[in-house]
């Protein structure tokens, strides 16, 4: 590839991420910015193969597009460009929504390889905002970075006023599957991580009005605007595909976990607790069933 060295020097400074793959999808350059939304450094990644799957790349049905269905694959077979939205699998261990746009690179009329522009596309900004906010006020729990009982306690009548007025409030209850028999293996600091890998994923795939909390232990409680039940279960549904295709990278064994889930609309007119404790017995059906699957009521 002769304009490789060139290609570097435009892509260095580029506000996007980009990454450059040879005909036999053998990565040749990782910029700064893919750096920064996958958390591997450029060493890590540049050598690799595509299908190395090191970037794991998946849809929102769970499906391994890096094994099977791959965008470059397709821009270097058929010469095209294409678009599409993936999640990639962040180096700590948690799934980043991503828009790639797969263009192949030509030379002298042959395709030579092709070059991969991604960005973040997390629909979170102003949930990050309000979390930085609220961290100076102790409503932010240390472990997950999820909001915590307190801020439920004190602002959150205030913040969902209007959704609790209108309705289409959604209530999502999550559990960890076994995280007990996590902690009693491999001790209660891998059960941490394994707790903040989960919460990341969570929080880096809800839209940017949706809420978080750390209701208490390995639970977690999910507030989502203007939703009825088909939503509600679609986002439920996604989550739980997003954390099961995840694993808690950088220890000895890679340790994938599942969540079952409880979803309810919020009534109009009761108290939230109400529907936080029948989004709970939601769960506990989905527990009773066999766990790592989502149950409306």
């Amino acid at each position: 590839m002769r304009h490789l060295e060139v290609l570097k020097k435009i892509f260095a400074v580029f506000h996007e991420a980009v990454y450059i793959v040879d005909k036999e999808r053998k990565i040749l350059y990782f910029n700064p910015v893919a750096e920064k939304i996958s958390g591997f450094k450029s060493d890590e990644i540049e050598g690799q193969h595509c299908f190395n799957n090191t970037l794991n790349h998946i849809d929102d049905t769970g499906k391994k597009l890096c094994l099977d269905g791959c965008p470059l694959l397709e821009s270097i077979r058929k010469n095209i460009t294409t678009d599409n939205y993936v999640y990639l699998h962040h180096k700590t261990g948690y799934r980043v929504r991503v828009h790639v746009r797969s263009v192949p690179l030509v030379e002298d009329g042959v395709v030579e390889g092709a070059i991969e522009v991604f960005t973040n596309e997390t629909e979170q900004n102003l949930v990050l905002d309000e979390l930085i906010f609220q961290k100076e006020l102790s409503m932010v729990d240390p472990l997950t970075g999820m909001f915590n009982r307190r801020y439920l306690d004190e602002r959150f009548y205030h913040d969902f006023k209007e959704s609790l007025i209108s309705g289409g409030l959604g209530v999502l209850f999550i559990d960890l599957d076994d995280f007990k028999k996590i902690n009693d293996i491999y001790g209660h600091l891998t059960g941490d991580d394994v707790l903040k890998t989960v919460a990341s994923t969570i929080i880096h795939n809800l839209r940017s009005h949706d809420y978080v909390f750390r209701y208490g232990g390995e639970e977690i409680v999910v507030f989502l605007k203007d939703v009825n039940q088909d939503e509600l279960v679609r986002i439920a549904e996604k989550l739980r595909i997003l954390t099961q295709a995840s694993s808690t990278r950088g220890l000895r064994n890679q340790i994938t976990t599942t969540i079952s889930v409880g979803a309810t609309i919020h009534k109009v007119g009761e108290s939230i607790y109400h529907a936080i404790d029948r989004a709970d017995q939601a769960m506990y059906i989905a527990k009773s069933k066999g766990k790592n699957q989502t149950i409306l009521i």
